[in-house]
């Protein structure tokens, strides 16, 4: 399944006023994205893909997708397992003139045939070890990062 959302964000809208765009999706593992940013955006329309508190997409924290004419796209492995299913597209346009319409797309595999698909050289038992060390790996990485903004604004 491919999930959708499709933002256009106001000019000279700060990151700090940045628009939270909830893109429901079903329990499964994410496989691959796509930020699509139209002619025009001259790397001024940025986007980020957030699960909860965690920024997801880009990996690195404060850091956001922004370009012109492109479609970035990359491949990987995100087990969402747990409720609320939903991502959170964070969206801000440093254009002081025009609004830009950007599209993030999440494409997810829902049941254990598709799944395995994405990870064939691994049996199933093998592969759901795998994403449970990953779940770990990234709920340890999604905590460190909750800690370490909270402690930046005083909680």
């Amino acid at each position: 399944m491919i999930y959708t959302a499709t933002i256009t964000q106001a000019a000279n809208t700060a990151k700090i006023d940045a628009t939270r765009t909830v893109l429901r999706v079903g329990k499964g593992l994410v496989w691959h994205i796509e930020a699509e940013f139209p002619p025009g955006c001259a790397g001024l329309a940025h986007l980020q893909i957030w699960d909860g508190g965690y920024q997801l997409f880009p990996s690195s924290p404060g850091e956001s997708f922004a370009s012109d004419s492109t479609v970035v796209s990359f491949d990987d492995l995100y087990l969402k397992q747990s409720a609320p299913f939903e991502f959170v597209i964070v969206t801000w346009n440093l254009d002081e003139l025009y609004s830009h319409t950007m599209q993030a797309r999440v494409a997810m595999a829902s049941n254990e045939a598709f799944m395995s698909r994405y990870m064939p050289s691994l049996s199933w038992d093998k592969f759901n070890e795998s994403m449970r060390i990953a779940a770990e790996d990234q709920e340890r990485i999604k905590q460190e990062q909750l800690k370490q903004l909270a402690d930046e604004i005083g909680g």
